[in-house]
């Protein structure tokens, strides 16, 4: 027993002399120690907290699977379907033989979707629906195409399927949405997916989401082919130079009004984009105005009601009331500039002919023509 008490003792002197060492050290700061002093680079920091090593930014690189690799997945794949079909899976077999490496990757989607239509129903009709054609597909929300994340093999090629042919179409409005949902590292063409998702931004003249992709696309993915790295360079050199409110970016939305037209597309969006450019017309015209107007060559500014000096009121595009406002019942049924008195029109058109350039001059009235024929067919 006594002795037991003593190896208490014993520890409890030895926990006690531990206590006053780390006391010494905690006093003395973290340049000494107990065996003397050390310099300060060598000192461990006290009290501090644990430091996360620096987040490095992930840099993904895209690249397309070997004719091996895709093989293995498709196989894999077929195998996930429980396809037991002698005659199906004998013909996904024979589609499969076709993979080799002098394949490019939009010939390796192509293939992935025959095999894919080969094994499931719902693919067979997509494929059908959206294939390249003479006609214009009709476009659907279906949830296969629009919800939920597509990040599994079977559905990211589907949907990007879908996506690139409706960029083809001219329809980037529902192409984007498809291509918003995408993950394009489950691709067989991630080249393509990123080359197509631009060309639709770059069309609706989202100009940060344009850019980001096309930096990804070109810094960021592998096999590019030539054409797309070509584009997309001057694609970014493009966006780098238009100018909001611009002549160039009014001319844009103009020709998308045309293509949402030509494509039976008449509803709140196309409006919205034509109240844009009916503004930006306005606010352009109204500025050159006052350019005029305060110009030496304008005098006092005092002419006749009826030139384009006058002021604002005789630059009204399509009889709005003021800067942006827009009365779309005044646009004509006979393909003319809406309901503007003669005089008005012929000042606003002479402030277009005399400030805009001959391309610009025959793009606004192309758009105001197209627009007043397009009125006049629905009968609005």
């Amino acid at each position: 027993m006594k002795q037991q008490l003593l190896n208490c003792q014993n520890q409890s002197g030895i926990r006690s002399l531990l206590k006053v060492c780390v006391l010494l050290l905690l006093w003395n700061g973290p340049g000494l120690t107990v065996y003397g002093q050390i310099s300060e680079k060598d000192a461990l920091p006290l009290e501090t907290k644990a430091q996360k090593p620096a987040e490095e930014e992930k840099t993904v690189l895209y690249a397309a699977p070997s004719a091996v690799d895709l093989k293995i997945q498709l196989e894999t794949w077929t195998v996930e379907q429980k396809a037991k079909d002698p005659a199906q899976l004998k013909r996904v077999a024979s589609l499969l033989a076709k993979l080799d490496p002098s394949l490019n990757a939009e010939d390796k989607l192509n293939l992935t979707m025959q095999v894919f239509a080969e094994v499931k129903p719902e693919a067979r009709e997509v494929a059908r629906a959206y294939q390249l054609s003479e006609q214009y597909p009709v476009f659907s929300n279906q949830p296969l195409l629009v919800e939920g994340k597509a990040d599994q093999f079977y559905l990211a090629n589907l949907r990007y399927y879908v996506a690139r042919n409706l960029t083809q179409y001219r329809m980037v409005d529902q192409a984007l949405v498809i291509f918003n949902t995408i993950q394009p590292d489950q691709l067989v063409d991630p080249a393509g997916y990123l080359f197509y998702k631009a060309v639709c931004e770059h069309h609706l003249l989202q100009k940060e989401a344009c850019d980001k992709t096309l930096t990804q696309l070109l810094d960021r993915t592998q096999e590019i082919p030539e054409r797309y790295r070509q584009l997309a360079t001057l694609m970014q050199a493009d966006l780098a130079s238009l100018k909001e409110d611009s002549l160039d970016e009014i001319s844009r939305k103009m020709s998308d009004v045309e293509r949402r037209l030509d494509l039976g597309k008449s509803g709140k969006d196309t409006q919205k984009v034509e109240d844009e450019i009916i503004a930006a017309l306005d606010k352009m015209i109204k500025k050159m105005e006052d350019q005029s107007k305060n110009s030496p060559s304008s005098g006092s500014g005092s002419s006749s009601s009826g030139s384009p000096e006058q002021g604002a009121d005789e630059s009204r595009v399509k009889g709005s009331t003021a800067p942006g406002e827009v009365d779309k019942k005044k646009l004509s049924n006979n393909g003319g500039w809406g309901t503007l008195p003669p005089k008005k029109q012929a000042s606003a058109k002479n402030i277009i002919n005399r400030n805009f350039p001959s391309h610009y001059r025959k793009a606004i009235e192309k758009y105001f023509k197209k627009l007043a024929t397009e009125k006049a067919s629905s009968g609005k």
